[in-house]
């Protein structure tokens, strides 16, 4: 994996601090574990299922990283969410760190780089985050899994992790993808040539997606005309 080692030392030890909360590796670097993209990301996102509160996980992690050396600062806690700020006391750098509580449809997986969200998971928040955010690195790691889910399914898989999934607001998303520069793509070590791919990708999508939520219309105007 291609994982900086201020990274690496960071989500073991936040792994470790966690443990009693079964944290698992989530976000970019969970697709990247499960061998379907090799860009860096430039935070950690762990997530859990554990019942205890956000306050609790938060301040066990916040302690347990404190012991292990890091000077941590709790940037915000919600119900569903954390985000702390990591610092290496030695070398000053850097790094934030997010704890996301979610619903585990499939058992996490071990990986190379310790537990890990299954591979349904990881692509379904993957999916969700391109639904809620559209960031150019959400359209990369789910045009990653191409190959492994259809349309469909990767739809699927993002509605199982959002009560709110709507379709009109993916395909908002998806259309955006024609107004975001390659230099955005080409920042996360894309080809040219694979920007051309995700862009053909996503442009099918799109004119599926297109197609079926016209239909509704279409039957509203054939039974106008009967």
């Amino acid at each position: 994996m291609r994982l900086p080692d201020l990274h690496r030392r960071l989500l073991s030890d936040a792994l470790d601090s966690g443990h009693a909360y079964r944290l698992v590796l989530a976000g970019g670097y969970a697709i990247q574990a499960h061998e379907l993209v090799s860009r860096t990301s430039q935070d950690l996102d762990l997530a859990t299922d554990a019942p205890a509160g956000m306050n609790e996980i938060t301040s066990a992690v916040a302690a347990g990283l404190e012991d292990k050396g890091w000077v941590i600062r709790i940037v915000e806690v919600a119900p569903r969410m954390a985000r702390l700020l990591a610092t290496d006391a030695t070398t000053g750098a850097s790094c934030e760190l997010d704890i996301l509580k979610e619903i585990f449809h499939r058992p996490p997986t071990q990986t190379d780089a310790g537990p890990t969200l299954s591979q349904d998971d990881a692509v379904g928040l993957k999916v969700r985050a391109l639904h809620d955010r559209g960031f150019p690195r959400d359209v990369i790691d789910v045009f990653s899994a191409r190959e492994l889910y259809t349309i469909g399914e990767l739809e699927r898989l993002g509605a199982q992790h959002d009560e709110e999934f709507d379709l009109e607001e993916l395909h908002g998303r998806l259309e955006a993808v024609d107004f975001t520069s390659d230099r955005e793509y080409a920042a996360y070590d894309m080809s040219p040539v694979h920007i051309v791919e995700l862009r053909a990708w996503v442009r099918h999508w799109l004119d599926d997606l297109g197609l079926r939520l016209a239909e509704p219309y279409a039957e509203d105007e054939d039974q106008d005309g009967d």
